[in-house]
């Protein structure tokens, strides 16, 4: 009868729809309903609104938690999770967080475990977007645990995407990239793209996979590794036909062969980016693809190409819709002008992209155009000017660490320096000329009488020119070694300072590959004990349920006790242990030999200062045998009986 109802009200909904009749209409309809049907047809109703007005929907979808809380299970989680959208919709988190947490209880006292993977999912994004990343990490971990369970009590899977832990997957490996931890987010990415093709996943599931996989590994540097992934994610979607995801691998594989010097490749790639970007009518792909190719070919010196590119990206935003584009098109054709010469029109183009990027405030970019401009002044003689953008340039570019930049600086305060002084000598000459001639003068209207004296002041005058200019002369070469000298202390200073730097960059980094390998070892942890006190839970249950209960039960415990002897944690940790305590493992090896993977890893958590307890937790073993294991070890290690086993493993390393 209830299904009767529900499917007569869909047939009245679609009929009204078409017609146009207002939601009024509607509610009228569902005023004469009652119960459970009623909340069924609100819960429809309010998912119809969804997309179109989510404020209308939260009102309906509201009712039907409100009829549906307590009695019927299936309208009230259905509410729950469209309220979720709908608030989310509207961006009011804090209520939409709210429901998930209620749609999380309800479904765990229901054992509803596709609708906990659900809410679990929702919890890890939440956690997310809060930046407790570990928390994230924790959720996800266990909506993929309620996904393996599902899978095995359900062999035939029709009522759940096979996709989904391969998306699980892809989320916590965003998390670990958000992190920086590249080689996880990596593990994680490759873990999910094997499910996928295991699964028998079509082309257009596994390129974007591999496009993943090539990004990450982008941002870590392996730019060769990048270079492969991206050539067989392009491979799939050449398969699929998908024109625009094949530009962007295009546009990817022209990324990674420009970071590795290879312009003419680069070069290649772009073109066919461009080529296909043209066909879908991609206007902004289009722009971006031709201002890279315009750098290419400023590179390599091919400026007629350079400038035809710029100049079609210019004229393609030529309503300056991208305002970013569009900087970056004046910027290149900056260094066009003036490599060409062209110094008026280099600094117009250099002046029109420092308008827009201080609108964007892109201060990685200004610094550029800076420089073009200062250079472009210099070579115009106005040395002022230029050495106004250079301190500019300085002042966003710390040129301590940039010698061509200090030297530039330092060239031209000389250049401006050593003109003014010219420019003094120079007068200096003239008004000794004008006296030598008035000296002249004199001694030809005086030839007999002052000629002697006239002959003798002229020496005079020369000597004491000659000597006052040996002096100024003096005092320039002093002024220079002065400058000399200072720069030279400059210079010392910036080394000492820039040394400070590197060795406060490699405390950090050594201090944040600590952090990294103790929050695993915590992960580690928390996760073993999770599942721990999940097996004694079902330990308990299985002793209460019937017999045909009971396999399920063993299952579920041979599944938990699977995941705790896995060694993929105990890989990653390994990477980050060595990462940090370089050579120990050698050393343990010279030690003895003979040392088990158990003994490794016993060191290994005694070196990070864990007590007995969380030791037992990591390895999952009970508390007592880790006495045991640390009597045995020292037996291996030939320590005696009283020697302090932490100290000595402490001291390695």
């Amino acid at each position: 009868m209830k299904m009767k109802s529900i499917l007569i009200l869909i047939i009245i909904l679609d009929s009204l729809f078409a017609i146009g009749i207002n939601t009024d209409s509607l509610t009228n309809i569902i005023e004469n309903q009652e119960g459970n049907e009623k909340g069924a047809s609100l819960n429809l109703l309010g998912e119809s609104l969804l997309s179109q007005n989510p404020e209308a929907a939260i009102k309906y979808l509201s009712q039907s938690f409100k009829l549906s809380e307590g009695k019927d299970y299936e309208n009230e989680i259905l509410a729950i999770s469209n309220l979720v959208q709908a608030y989310s919709r509207t961006r009011k988190y804090d209520s939409s967080d709210l429901f998930v947490e209620k749609g999380l209880v309800r479904s765990r006292e229901e054992n509803d475990t596709l609708r906990m993977m659900e809410f679990l999912t929702n919890i890890g994004w939440t956690y997310y977007y809060q930046g407790k990343y570990n928390q994230a990490l924790t959720s996800f971990d266990e909506a993929m645990l309620m996904f393996n369970i599902y899978w095995k009590q359900h062999p035939n899977h029709s009522d759940i995407d096979v996709f989904n832990y391969a998306k699980l997957l892809n989320n916590k490996a965003t998390i670990y990239t958000k992190q920086g931890y590249y080689d996880s987010a990596i593990v994680s990415f490759k873990e999910s793209l094997e499910f996928r093709q295991n699964n028998n996943a079509g082309p257009e599931h596994i390129a974007p996979a591999l496009l993943n996989i090539g990004a990450v590994c982008y941002k870590n540097g392996n730019y060769t590794l990048a270079n492969e992934y991206f050539n067989n994610a392009l491979t799939k979607y050449i398969e699929i036909q998908d024109s625009a995801r094949i530009a962007s691998c295009y546009s990817n594989l022209g990324m990674v062969s420009k970071k590795t010097g290879n312009n003419l490749k680069a070069i290649e790639y772009y073109e066919k980016a461009l080529e296909i970007k043209l066909i879908i009518k991609d206007t902004r792909g289009r722009i971006i693809t031709l201002n890279n190719l315009g750098t290419l070919y400023l590179q390599t010196n091919d400026l007629e190409k350079a400038k035809e590119y710029l100049t079609q990206a210019l004229k393609l935003n030529s309503e300056s819709r991208y305002k970013r584009s569009l900087a970056v098109s004046f910027q290149n054709l900056a260094n066009y002008y003036y490599l060409t010469n062209n110094l008026s029109k280099a600094i117009e183009s250099g002046i029109k992209s420092l308008e827009i990027m201080k609108e964007k405030g892109q201060r990685a970019d200004i610094e550029e155009v800076y420089l073009v401009l200062a250079n472009a002044y210099e070579k115009q003689g106005k040395f002022e000017t230029s050495l106004k953008y250079f301190k500019l340039h300085k002042s966003i570019h710390d040129s301590i660490f940039n010698a061509e930049s200090r030297e530039n600086y330092n060239k031209l305060q000389l250049q401006l320096e050593t003109t003014q002084k010219e420019r003094k000598i120079e007068s200096l000459k003239k008004e000794q000329e004008k006296q030598i001639l008035q000296n002249q003068i004199l001694k030809n209207e005086k030839q007999n009488y002052i000629a002697t004296i006239i002959i003798i002041i002229f020496l005079i005058i020369i000597v004491g020119f000659v000597v006052l200019m040996k002096r100024k002369k003096d005092k320039q070469i002093q002024r220079q070694m002065d400058i000399v000298h200072r720069k030279e202390k400059e210079l010392a200073i910036a080394e000492l300072e820039k040394s400070k730097l590197k060795e406060e960059e490699l405390q950090q980094s050594i201090l944040y590959k600590s952090k990294q390998l103790s929050t695993h070892a915590l992960h580690m942890m928390q996760k073993n004990t999770m599942l721990q006190e999940i097996q004694s839970d079902i330990k308990e249950l299985s002793k209460k349920a019937s017999i045909d209960e009971k396999p399920n039960y063993k299952r579920i415990n041979q599944l938990i006790s699977q995941s705790l002897r896995s060694h993929k944690d105990w890989d990653v940790f390994k990477l980050y242990f060595e990462d940090v305590n370089k050579d120990f493992y050698k050393k343990l090896k010279e030690i003895n030999p003979d040392l088990t993977t158990n003994d490794h890893r016993l060191c290994a958590l005694i070196k990070l200062n864990m007590n007995s307890k969380e030791m037992a937790s990591v390895l999952n073993v009970a508390p007592n045998s880790i006495k045991s294991s640390r009597y045995r070890l020292k037996k291996k290690l030939g320590l005696d009986i009283e020697a302090d086993l932490e100290e000595f493993i402490r001291g390695m390393g």
